[in-house]
């Protein structure tokens, strides 16, 4: 998925939704982004998103800014969604969540809490482990023992992740390097690099 400014990279916001939104996850489950109404407070408008399963409600997340790319894993049925909740008004930052939920056991899984500036999250090739951005760091979730590792950190604060691929061994990050400065500017292009990944 090719995001050509920062601003548009923010996964789907409550703009980009007419009405309720099915994605097909596979055929016994689909997810359900809906705009929930901007309250009398003229509060930021929100998401609500529901997983269902046989057409019924088995996850929900309420007070959703917005929803990255939501990936599903065949071998172990499991679903990773990042999310933001906040975005700051004055210097852009934002604020998140990693979620995971397997759907043939029901469980869920909370895999970061304090996501910050980045939505890029990706499966290793087993299913078993997830990669993903946290401000300037990469970590690696084992999905199985809840166990998280910091495997490399950029330095610099500054950066917005917005996709994290692997194929063939090879990590490929999408990002930019200035939240403040790429925000600002409708011109600012996405910067990619990749890495070699061995498990």
């Amino acid at each position: 998925m090719e995001k050509d400014t920062l601003l548009k990279s923010f996964g789907v916001l409550y703009i980009d939704l007419k009405g309720d939104t099915i994605i097909h996850i596979n055929k016994r489950t689909s997810c359900f982004l809906q705009p929930l109404v901007k309250s009398d407070k003229g509060e930021t408008n929100y998401i609500r998103l529901k997983l269902n399963k046989d057409k019924n409600t088995v996850y929900m997340i309420d007070s959703i800014l917005s929803v990255g790319k939501i990936l599903y894993n065949s071998r172990t049925t499991g679903i990773i969604i990042p999310i933001i909740k906040y975005q700051d008004v004055d210097d852009f930052w934002t604020t998140g969540e990693i979620q995971y939920f397997n759907t043939d056991e029901l469980l869920s899984d909370c895999i970061e809490k304090n996501l910050e500036n980045s939505e890029a999250v990706c499966f290793n090739n087993s299913g078993l482990f997830c990669l993903y951005m946290n401000a300037d760091t990469l970590f690696t979730y084992n999905i199985a023992t809840k166990e998280k590792k910091s495997i490399f950190t950029f330095n610099n604060p500054m950066m917005y992740s917005v996709e994290l691929k692997l194929k063939n061994n090879i990590l490929t990050l999408i990002y930019y390097s200035n939240l403040v400065e790429d925000f600002s500017d409708p011109n600012s292009a996405a910067k990619v690099i990749n890495f070699e990944y061995q498990e």
